[in-house]
């Protein structure tokens, strides 16, 4: 310690003189959210405490809290780094045990190399009881984040942090282009994207959220406590509307989307069904094997206004090279009218995928397809572990946290399995009673 200089040493003094605040528990009442966060330089806590301001205007009760530090205090402090904010409790093990008792969160999430820091990793690593008993399930999440540079984590750090959540199952609200002109401006530095707010703190930590930051966080607040709130008002009398828009070259996806429409349907669901334009010539398509295509409404600009009147819509995706197929991404190019109107804003959304081979893009499909999503400001809701099934080691079988999925095989030969199919109706059962409960 005698080589810190008399500043660190104050720091380091500070930090070792008072290592804890007020105990961690819940005090917000009614609806209620928990804001979750780590700050090393103070700027996720501003952040954080305009995210509780527009939640509080939506009317949600809130409670704030900061994860564990990992680091020494010697470390902080050579580090440069202020004491914490001490009236903000810290998670304990005791308190984590307890987030089932919130009706949604918003994690607050510092950069480090484009993904989120060890220590919000380290919270997410205590939350495995949770995780066995699924008690977060259906329990909606967003994020906000600190990155030191521009684009540097300012996407990647919200995206990364899907995994945590969809294996918990908890549906993510993202932000969409719900903060308006600001958020297109190209006049100043400034945070904040489709996924969440957001702040640059520069590599050295100097430089504070910005007005329009700020701003964009309290918006945040406001637009997740709304849908919070969604998931605790009474269900709508009339029935809902669910789209199923795929593609499917050798049928695979097809026989996906009819289980999942008749597990919707079940329900009482109205599913509507849409292939996305093929972009293959028909010679192309007989060289390959493919069978005919299905005698679904295909979607393309000329209706493509329909996916508006929707509650919501699942996406069924077939995998080239890890990511869905080019017919897809053609599909949402031509969504353009909808997301300039901000007419997908708060549907809820889901996927389901087939790939060729295991561990082909049985994960990473519906990762590179949430972009989608997200630039649209739907509700994503992922599958988590909601059907035992999912678990099971006795057969080779697809369906992971993100949704239902089958394997193809590399020449197309296999077929989705039994299992499979029990997969894909349990997923299509879940997310029609997450319609039904959000609908507005």
């Amino acid at each position: 310690m005698e080589n810190l200089d008399d500043a660190k040493k104050s720091i380091l003094k500070a930090s070792l003189g008072k290592k804890s605040g007020p105990k961690a528990e819940k005090k917000a009442t009614g609806t209620s959210v928990a804001i979750i966060y780590y700050s090393m330089y103070g700027h996720i806590d501003k952040m954080a405490e305009e995210i509780k301001k527009g939640l509080e205007k939506a009317g949600i009760s809130v409670d704030v809290f900061q994860v564990p530090e990992t680091l020494d205090d010697e470390v902080l402090a050579k580090m440069g780094a202020p004491p914490k904010n001490f009236a903000v409790p810290t998670l304990d093990y005791e308190m984590v045990g307890k987030l089932h008792e919130y009706d949604g969160f918003v994690f607050g999430i510092p950069t480090r190399f484009g993904v989120m820091s060890a220590q919000m990793k380290a919270f997410f690593d205590m939350t495995g009881s949770h995780w066995m008993k699924q008690s977060l399930s259906g329990k909606p999440a967003a994020t906000f984040v600190s990155t030191g540079t521009q684009n540097g984590g300012q996407e990647l750090t919200h995206m990364q942090t899907l995994s945590c959540l969809a294996h918990h199952g908890m549906p993510y609200v993202s932000f969409g282009y719900q903060g308006g002109a600001p958020m297109f401006s190209v006049d100043e530095i400034h945070g904040a994207s489709p996924w969440g707010a957001s702040t640059l703190a520069a590599g050295d930590g100097s430089r504070q959220p910005s007005a329009m930051e700020l701003q964009m966080a309290n918006l945040q607040g406001e637009k997740f406590g709304e849908a919070v709130k969604r998931t605790k008002s009474k269900p709508v009398t009339r029935k809902c509307k669910v789209g199923i828009v795929y593609y499917t070259t050798y049928g695979h996806v097809k026989k996906m989307v009819d289980k999942i429409a008749q597990a919707m349907e079940a329900e009482g669901v109205e599913v509507r069904k849409y292939q996305a334009k093929e972009t293959l010539p028909e010679g192309v398509l007989k060289a390959m094997g493919a069978p005919p295509k299905s005698s679904d409404k295909v979607i393309e600009h000329s209706n493509i206004e329909e996916l508006a009147e929707l509650d919501g819509i699942m996406m069924g995706l077939p995998t080239r090279f890890g990511q869905p197929a080019a017919q897809i991404k053609n599909f949402w190019d031509a969504t353009g009218g909808l997301w300039q109107g901000g007419k997908l804003v708060g549907k809820l959304a889901s996927s389901f995928v087939s790939t060729g081979t295991p561990q082909g893009g049985q994960e990473t499909t519906h990762l590179t397809h949430l972009t989608n999503f997200v630039h649209h400001g739907m509700i994503y809701v992922p599958f988590g572990y909601s059907d035992s099934s999912l678990l099971s080691m006795e057969e080779l079988h697809g369906g992971s946290p993100w949704g239902a999925s089958t394997y193809a095989g590399a020449t197309g030969a296999r077929q989705p399995s039994e299992t499979e199919l029990k997969i894909a109706a349990a997923h299509g059962k879940a997310f029609a009673a997450k319609v039904k409960q959000m609908a507005v």
